[in-house]
């Protein structure tokens, strides 16, 4: 009987795991002492949060340094005081092994004046979702992002499109890899490399639909507005690696207005206009990972349990989908309408690895209005928002080449692209950690008057395996079951207990 109940709670709790929580992190302190001879040992900063919750990104040949009291860097621009910095995500570089050694956050508590640095967590990288990467011309392997994040098992396996930004021709193919770096049994059935030649001066997009969109023109936000009306038109209006976030650091998990976060974006809108695409680049925090550790922590020993009870669900599909839009683990589109917010749709979590461009396609009626109004709403801290645009012109012809690969070599050298060719439920499968196959293409016939792009269509699904012992966290689980809003006080009550417990003071 208690099995029976514990695995009820699980069926409930789970659906909080549905989503990219593959990327598991884990924690260890750090000392005074050891953060002060950093700046020796080579500590980049990978990006910042301000308190506004605007993200600066630094990129990779103009990383950022802590320097007294300001974050520098080569890049534009690249100079920000830690009076205006909330959260600093930093790489520390082993010198003598020239090699990332480990990646970690630091909070600032600032006012006026800088208070101090405090160190809340240092995140070790433990796994991640199956990862694809493209070779770039110069034979080098460039990471793109992750594949089918949320299918945590058989019966939510989904079909996944991602646009690519490193791929060229090399050696006459084009070379893809995807890797297994994660604690998890991967199984793939679908990998297609879609090559879209299209008019020139235009982009394609394909959202979750599958369906090939053309952007001629995509027109800029006139305002990009926050819940607190803190402006962010400048961040969104370019993919420059400046985004918007929420700040989580003085979020009150008992305050319902807390709980999520969103930015309100206008655009303008031409007269006639009957359809609307919404083109982002998005990407979710590594919090969200961290948090969803902990909610795999829940389950104790038995997590093999709910894992066969969830399978066997009714309609699980239709959950999982329910409840990542209930718990701002998808990302919801509203689109402003005689006053009121109507729901356009979702956008699929992305995981933490990578920014991914996306797009959804939606009517507009024939109000008189020559603006349009929309928002982007999600969990706090869960998502980063890099570009936002509009589009009101119609899809223009493309070709598009949908392409198996004519070769698919995995670490043991065996060609698997049998796995690979069909969505015929014969999958190959990544069972462990440093898994990987190695995918060659054929490069199709080009017409000299079109522009080309890349699209990864994949297909599939991931079992993460059990990582804990003992006892399942009945309480908490009982608290997800009894409210349907506890999982996002539970996100910023943990967050609140990582900076409580593991800040330490690095400097005054």
């Amino acid at each position: 009987m208690k099995l029976k109940k514990c695995i009820s709670f699980f069926t409930i709790a789970a659906f909080s795991i549905f989503t990219w929580s593959c990327t598991i992190y884990s924690t260890n302190k750090i000392s005074p002492d050891q953060i002060a001879g950093k700046s020796n040992r080579g500590v980049q900063v990978l990006r910042v949060m301000k308190t506004s919750g605007e993200i600066i990104e630094f990129p990779k040949e103009y990383p950022g340094f802590i320097y007294k009291e300001a974050i520098v860097s080569g890049s534009p621009g690249g100079s920000i005081p830690l009076s205006e910095v909330e959260l600093i995500w930093i790489k520390e570089i082993d010198v003598g092994l020239s090699t990332a050694a480990s990646i970690g956050v630091v909070a600032a508590v600032v006012g006026v004046t800088v208070l101090g640095i405090y160190l809340i967590w240092w995140l070790t990288k433990e796994t991640s979702c199956p990862i694809l990467y493209a070779q770039d011309d110069m034979g080098n392997f460039q990471r793109e992002g992750e594949l089918y994040s949320g299918a945590i098992f058989k019966e939510i396996k989904r079909t996944d499109y991602l646009k690519l930004h490193h791929l060229t021709e090399k050696n006459n193919s084009f070379t893809l890899k995807i890797s297994n770096e994660a604690d998890e049994t991967q199984c793939t059935d679908v990998i297609k490399l879609l090559v879209v030649d299209h008019p020139k001066k235009t982009g394609v997009f394909v959202g979750s639909d599958g369906i090939v969109h053309t952007v001629r023109n995509p027109l800029r936000p006139q305002s990009a507005q926050d819940l607190k009306g803190t402006d962010f038109t400048k961040a969104l209006t370019a993919s420059d690696n400046r985004m918007w976030s929420s700040n989580p650091v003085h979020k009150n998990p008992d305050n319902p207005e807390d709980l999520k976060s969103g930015i309100v974006l206008k655009f303008p809108k031409p007269p006639g206009a009957k359809k609307a695409k919404l083109v982002v680049r998005i990407g979710n925090t590594f919090w969200v990972d961290y948090f969803l550790a902990r909610l795999f922590g829940l389950t104790g020993s038995m997590m093999e349990s709910w894992y066969q009870q969830l399978a066997q669900g009714p309609q699980i599909r239709e959950k999982a989908e329910s409840f990542m839009r209930q718990q701002g683990f998808s990302m919801r589109v509203q689109l402003m309408k005689a006053g009121a917010w109507e729901d356009l749709g979702y956008f699929y979590p992305t995981g933490p690895v990578g920014m991914k461009d996306d797009i959804l396609e939606f009517p507009l009626d024939q109000e008189a209005s020559n603006q349009m109004t929309v928002k982007l709403d999600g969990g706090t801290f869960f998502w980063m928002v890099d570009y936002a645009g509009v589009d009101y012109s119609t899809d223009l012809p493309v070709e598009i080449h949908d392409l198996a690969p004519i070769e698919a070599i995995d670490e043991n050298g065996h060609d698997v692209k049998e796995f690979l060719a069909l969505s015929d439920g014969s999958d190959f499968v990544m069972p462990k950690p440093g898994n990987f196959a190695v995918l060659k293409f054929s490069i199709p016939a080009k017409n000299p008057e079109a522009e080309r792009s890349f699209i990864l269509k994949s297909e599939g699904y991931y079992l993460v395996h059990s990582r804990k012992e003992g006892l399942p966290d009945y309480q908490t689980l009982l608290a997800i079951q009894q409210d349907p809003t506890y999982i996002l006080k539970f996100s910023l009550q943990e967050f609140a207990k990582a900076m409580q417990s593991k800040a330490r003071p690095l400097q005054k």
